[in-house]
């Protein structure tokens, strides 16, 4: 069943996020190696684990607070979204901003989860991690059917 579990954009985002990291490099601002390492789009990574009796999975969400998060399950699929918005600035000697950098945007992803007890589902976010426990449902325990 865990090879079941699987990220919705796994494919599609990566080339996307893959091309917008080439035009970014080639056209963006010309920080350091560090910088860009940064800045990559990498928010949302999950660690994926189950059980016989239930899904977990851990998703970074760094910078978020937990109002701008928002889960929804349905039809086999979890997804989570959230609002990023922060600011970084750097100063002059006079005080002058010389640089400023905006992070912001809408981010979400979703998983598919057959089989899952959605009334069970819980959620709790704690130093910029979300953990989910997903109750596997009765009806998606696995039965042996004996041949006649």
């Amino acid at each position: 069943m865990a090879n079941e579990l699987m990220d919705r954009n796994d494919g599609l985002m990566d080339v996307s996020d893959m091309m917008g990291n080439l035009m970014n490099n080639f056209f963006g601002p010309r920080d350091g190696l560090w910088e860009s390492a940064r800045h990559n789009n990498s928010i949302m990574r999950t660690d994926i684990s189950e059980n016989d009796k239930e899904y977990g999975l851990k998703i970074e969400l760094p910078g978020l607070d937990k109002k701008d998060i928002k889960i929804d399950y349905s039809n086999d699929n979890l997804t989570v979204s959230g609002v990023l918005s922060s600011k970084a600035e750097e100063k002059d000697k006079k005080n002058n901003v010389v640089r400023s950098e905006r992070r912001y945007g809408n981010y979400s992803r979703s998983y598919y989860v057959p089989g899952v007890d959605e009334n069970k589902i819980s959620a709790k976010y704690e130093n910029g991690i979300l953990n989910l426990t997903l109750p596997k449902s009765d009806e998606s325990q696995t039965h042996h059917i004996e041949i006649q």
